[in-house]
């Protein structure tokens, strides 16, 4: 089983700064407090189609199980790391999430 944590990311005032921000200060900053994880997938939110999309960026973080996921999190640097998610989401706060791949 693979567990992933979500954040979503709103509509940000910017998108090119967000983008830079994501690219450039974020991932390079959490990436390594994510004790755990075994892959980052960064994904552009294209919307329904007949609406825009409420989200600009998804950012799909893997991990093997949901302890390591809970483990995580808890950490001062997983904390460190999704607050400075926060911190660069200019469109309101992300949206986080855990889902599962055994449907």
């Amino acid at each position: 089983m693979t567990v992933h944590l979500l954040i979503l990311y709103p509509i940000p005032k910017d998108t090119n700064a967000f983008d830079r921000a994501y690219r450039e200060e974020h991932l390079p900053y959490a990436g390594p407090r994510l004790v755990g994880a075994t892959g980052v997938k960064t994904q552009r939110v294209a919307g329904p189609g007949f609406a825009p999309p409420p989200y600009h960026l998804m950012s799909d973080v893997s991990f093997p199980t949901l302890d390591a996921v809970k483990a995580c999190a808890t950490s001062k640097g997983g904390q460190e790391a999704l607050a400075h998610a926060a911190s660069i989401s200019s469109g309101g706060a992300p949206m986080v999430m855990v889902v599962t791949d055994d449907a």
